[in-house]
C-alpha cells in the first residue's frame, strides 16, 4: 500500500466514529486488510502529520481558529477529528465506491420512482440515517423520502432533524413566515418527515410535523403541518417528558397521498377524467411515468387521477393544456376553459 492510499484509508478511519483510532489498532487493521506486517508508531506519527497538513490545506479558516483539527482523548485513548462534517480527502477510491454501491443496496428506502438521480444527496442522507444517535426505540418509516440534485436552503437542519424523526424525539421549531412583518414563533412538537417538493425548485425541504400539547397525545394526518426548513431559526430538544401514542401503521407521507404536490387542503379526492390528444408525445409518457400514484389507464386516449382538486393540480393541467383535456368533473372543465380564454385574450 502506498502512501497515498494509506492516508486515504487512516482518513476513513478517523471518518468511523466507532473506530478507537490509535498507532496500536491501525497497525492491526492494516495488517487484517492489507496484510501490511510492520506499521510503526513513527510510522503512524507521521501519517498524523500529513493528514493535519491536509486537513489545513482544505480548511484553512477552520484550523486558524481551532488549531489543530485532529486531537488525542486521554479518556478514550484514540486520535479523532475535531468536527464531523471534514475529511482530508475530497473523493472516493474504487474500494470506497464499491462500499457505497453496497450500502445503497442495502438502504433502497431512501430512492423514491425507482431512479439513481441524486446520488451525491441520497449518500449524504444514507450517511446521516448510518449515524444516527442510539435511540431506545426507533421510528419504523425512513425519515427521509427524497433528497435530489443540489445543495437546498435550510439544509443545515437536516442531520438534526433526522435524528430527531428517527428517535422520536419531541423539538421545539422556532419558525418565522415569509411575510416581512412576520415574528418568529417556537412550536413544540413531533417531526415526522422530511420532504422536498418538486425537486427543491420551490422553497425546497419541507418538515412534516404535529404539534403537541399537554392535551394532545395521538398522532394523525389530519393535525400535522408543515415548515419550511429555510424558514426555521432555531431547533432544539424540547425538555418536556411527552409520551405520544403512534399506530404501527402510521406512515406520514400519507399525508400527501391525494394531493399533486406538497400542499393539502380540506377538500376529498376527486375522480378526474383526462383526455389524451390523438398524436400526443405525453400518451407513452404518462403510461411509463404516472402522475400519480392514483393514475389508472382506461383506454389508448383517457385515464383517471384521484386527487384533490387545488391550484398545484391546476397548475399542472394548464402547463400540459395542449396535450391534455379535462373531460370530468365538468367545474374543472369550465374553470380550465375560463383560464385559458384569459390568458389566450393577452396575445390578441
Amino acid at each position: 500500500m502506498n502512501t497515498t492510499d494509506r492516508l486515504k484509508e487512516l482518513n476513513n478511519l478517523f471518518l468511523r466514529k466507532t473506530f478507537p483510532l490509535r498507532a496500536a489498532t491501525v497497525s492491526d487493521y492494516f495488517t487484517e486488510h492489507f496484510d501490511q506486517l510492520s506499521y510503526s508508531e513513527r510510522s503512524f506519527s507521521r501519517d498524523l502529520k500529513a493528514l493535519k497538513e491536509k486537513l489545513a490545506e482544505r480548511y484553512p479558516s477552520l484550523e486558524e481558529s481551532e488549531g489543530d483539527l485532529i486531537r488525542y482523548s486521554k479518556s478514550e485513548n484514540r486520535f479523532y477529528y475535531i468536527r464531523d462534517d471534514i475529511s482530508a480527502f475530497p473523493s472516493f477510491s474504487d474500494k470506497e465506491l464499491d462500499q457505497i454501491a453496497s450500502i445503497i443496496d442495502f438502504n433502497k428506502h431512501l430512492f423514491t420512482g425507482g431512479n439513481g438521480n441524486g446520488i451525491v444527496n441520497k449518500l449524504r442522507a444514507i450517511s446521516l440515517e448510518n449515524n444516527l444517535l442510539k435511540h431506545e426505540e426507533l421510528a419504523n418509516w425512513p425519515a427521509i423520502e427524497l433528497i435530489n440534485e443540489g445543495d437546498r436552503s435550510g439544509s443545515e437542519h437536516l442531520k438534526f432533524l433526522v435524528d430527531a424523526i428517527a428517535g422520536k424525539r419531541l423539538i421545539e421549531i422556532s419558525h418565522k413566515g415569509l411575510a416581512a412583518t412576520s415574528k418568529a414563533k417556537t412550536i413544540t412538537g413531533l417531526p415526522l418527515l422530511i420532504k422536498e417538493y418538486n425537486n427543491g425548485w420551490y422553497t425546497g425541504w419541507y418538515v412534516v410535523f404535529q404539534e403537541i400539547s399537554d392535551l394532545q397525545t395521538n398522532i394523525s394526518l389530519d393535525k400535522l403541518r408543515l415548515f419550511a426548513l429555510d424558514r426555521i431559526e432555531s431547533l432544539r430538544l424540547s425538555q418536556t417528558l411527552h409520551k405520544t401514542r403512534i399506530h404501527p401503521d402510521f406512515r406520514p407521507s400519507d399525508f400527501f397521498k391525494n394531493s399533486l404536490g406538497l400542499f393539502r387542503g380540506v377538500s376529498a379526492a376527486e375522480r378526474i377524467l383526462i383526455q389524451v390528444q390523438e398524436n400526443s408525445w405525453i400518451k407513452e409518457y404518462v403510461t411509463k411515468y404516472p402522475i400519480h400514484s392514483s393514475q389508472k389507464i382506461l383506454d389508448a386516449h383517457h385515464f383517471t387521477l384521484s386527487l384533490e382538486i387545488n391550484q398545484e393540480l391546476e397548475n399542472f393541467l394548464l402547463r400540459y393544456s395542449t396535450e391534455l383535456q379535462v373531460i370530468e368533473p365538468a367545474y374543472l372543465r369550465e374553470k380550465m376553459h375560463a383560464t385559458l380564454a384569459i390568458a389566450l385574450s393577452l396575445y390578441q
